[in-house]
């Protein structure tokens, strides 16, 4: 019901205002009508937005969950796997290269989450592991090496930025 008091407001006022318009101005049926129609019409509206709205963001959680699992999660576990364990990781040329791709991954989920499209409790969890992985010693010195990019990166910076390790060094 909490998700849904706009709508019932809405609807509500809608109804008060036709009752009020009916006895107090005209007696129209038809002025009645049209006002419920409005408000009707208004909660349908907002219902269609949000039905919409949750539809992109699944699309979205789907894409963005599969992509890391196909593309990013092995190399980032074996990285934090070497490095939890004390031992020293170098990264090949080509995992230098998915490293850049995984931060501007990271970008776009940063870009739909500023555009309200991401909710909070996600992007939290989402922005949490970020800096876990780009905290590593291996992934933190591609990231200090993209910071003279860092406008390519739609803001991600500005938003974790101060709990990247180095970050105000470079």
């Amino acid at each position: 019901m909490k998700k849904y008091i706009d709508i019932f407001l809405i609807n509500l006022v809608s109804l008060i205002i036709g009752i009020c318009t009916y006895y107090f101005i005209d007696r129209k049926v038809e002025i009645l009508a049209a006002i419920l129609v409005t408000g009707v019409s208004l909660s349908l509206g907002i219902r269609q937005y949000r039905t919409e709205n949750d539809k992109l963001f699944k699309e979205l959680f789907q894409e963005f969950n599969f992509k890391y699992d196909q593309k990013y999660n092995a190399l980032l576990n074996k990285i934090d796997e070497y490095e939890t364990s004390g031992r020293d990781y170098v990264l090949s040329e080509e995992e230098k290269g998915i490293i850049i791709d995984y931060l501007n991954f990271c970008s776009e989920e940063y870009l739909w989450y500023y555009k309200n499209r991401i909710p909070k409790e996600v992007w939290n969890s989402w922005e949490n592991g970020m800096v876990y992985f780009l905290n590593l010693s291996p992934i933190n010195k591609i990231v200090l090496q993209q910071k003279d990019q860092m406008n390519s990166f739609y803001g991600l910076f500005d938003e974790i930025g101060a709990t990247i390790n180095n970050m105000e060094l470079v």
